[in-house]
């Protein structure tokens, strides 16, 4: 499953950061079968943090993929950590981003989104790596 060592993943995410990047500007999205112009900018920019993210995961683990199995983890104890660490960065990030009035409304929902589905990543590699779901033999 390995690839050559001239992976696409830096041009992936290229074009992740241009898309990104994109929702910043206006009067360029088209306005789709919602009518809504901004809406079209959000749905560029979450194609362009998925691609972001492929490229990152590309670049970490080696492989194409989406969810990292546990067994790639090289740190399992330390990484638990951290991840619950930027979870619950990014659920306080959520509220304090839905105070501002300059940001669209549904940015601190995809936010809370986000920390939800890390907090819960890092549960689930809390209970496998040292909690009940762990291997006593290891």
């Amino acid at each position: 499953m390995g690839e050559s060592s001239d992976s696409r993943h830096p041009m992936v995410a290229t074009l992740g950061i241009l898309l990104i990047g994109s929702t910043f500007i206006t009067g360029w999205a088209p306005q789709g079968p919602w009518e809504s112009e901004s809406f079209s900018r959000g749905l560029f920019g979450l194609a362009g943090g998925f691609l972001l993210y492929l490229a990152w995961y590309r670049h970490t683990f080696g492989v194409w993929s989406v969810i990292p199995a546990l067994h790639m983890w090289q740190n399992p104890h330390s990484s638990t950590r951290i991840l619950a660490a930027i979870g619950v960065g990014l659920f306080f990030s959520s509220y304090l981003l839905g105070t501002v009035d300059s940001l669209p409304e549904p940015l601190s929902l995809i936010l809370l989104l986000c920390a939800l589905m890390v907090l819960l990543a890092a549960a689930y590699a809390w209970l496998v790596f040292e909690g009940p779901l762990g291997d006593e033999e290891e």
